[in-house]
């Protein structure tokens, strides 16, 4: 039975769960959100957990980092779902008969800048990168043409110009990343287990997630950008994870960009008629394994 454990109001879980119940796969969930707070005690020294005053082994775990924050609630500061996410995510990582995602990987916090460094190492196209919160060190040029966005995430893309325009003094609160800027359309690429679904995504905004009228359609992953994706992902330990990438104006070499071990995947599973939702089930489920080993063996017959 697979745990399902992250926020009520994921829209990402609730694509999971829809498309589980659609499939019949056995199933417990753990959801924390408003109106919802599940019981839940994990015992170190009997090496148990306990949902809901009920003691429960999962065979397999899917988790996110609840970001879906409500105001007025229960989820009034990030801590909560932080911490909601550390006890299941530990309990998971302690288990080694319980199968799960990114269990593996060698960067707990999955550094953007460490990851930008080994995406070199893979052999993926990397653009020129400063990190900073001098902002007038960044050098004479166009402003409009750099973009920048935080070293962790949390706000959205915009050019340098406009951060210049909106920071007096020159020097930025925190470090973030400076870059030129790239031509649409923008690649993702998911990788689920060993499948890679890849789609291209249209928009007329700097960053596409302030679009919602952004086009994505799945297309087929580019060889060798797939084969180096793949190495990136061995060297961090990510069997679930979801990269970005975007032309240069002058060359049309795509570059890397970032890659995120917590992707929201719901909209781009839409696309695929629930193939990403089914990669994830059938990489945590049972069968899979079963029937990979007979077929391994049928093989060799």
């Amino acid at each position: 039975m697979i745990l399902v454990a992250g926020g009520q109001l994921d829209p990402n879980i609730g694509a999971l769960l829809r498309r589980m119940l659609q499939r019949r796969t056995l199933f417990r969930d753990l959801l924390v959100g408003p109106d919802l707070i599940p019981r839940l005690t994990i015992d170190l020294q009997k090496n148990t957990l306990s949902l809901n005053g009920e003691l429960f082994t999962p065979s397999a775990c899917f988790i996110r980092h609840d970001v879906f924050l409500t105001e007025g609630s229960i989820y009034q500061t990030p801590i909560v779902a932080l911490n909601w996410f550390y006890a299941i995510r530990g309990w998971t990582l302690s288990q080694s008969n319980i199968r799960s995602f990114n269990s593996h990987s060698t960067i707990g916090d999955n550094n953007k800048i460490q990851n930008l460094k080994l995406a070199r190492q893979a052999g993926l196209p990397v653009p020129d990168t400063i990190v900073t919160n001098e902002l007038n060190q960044v050098g004479a040029c166009d402003e409009t043409s750099l973009i920048q966005k935080p070293v962790t995430g949390g706000e959205y893309t915009t050019t340098l110009h406009d951060l210049i325009e909106a920071t007096p003094s020159k020097n930025a609160t925190f470090p973030r990343f400076v870059q030129k800027k790239l031509r649409r359309p923008e690649l993702r690429i998911y990788r689920v287990g060993c499948e890679q679904f890849a789609f291209s995504l249209v928009s007329d905004n700097l960053d596409y997630r302030q679009d919602q009228h952004v086009q994505i359609r799945a297309i087929e992953v580019p060889q060798s950008i797939g084969e180096r994706l793949t190495c990136l992902c061995e060297l961090i330990g990510l069997d679930f994870a979801a990269a970005d990438f975007m032309e240069d104006p002058l060359s049309g070499e795509l570059q890397f960009l970032e890659i995120n071990s917590q992707p929201m995947f719901v909209a781009f599973d839409r696309v695929l008629g629930g193939r990403l939702c089914d990669a994830i089930i059938d990489h945590l489920s049972e069968n899979r394994q079963v029937d990979r080993g007979i077929q391994e063996v049928s093989n060799e017959k």
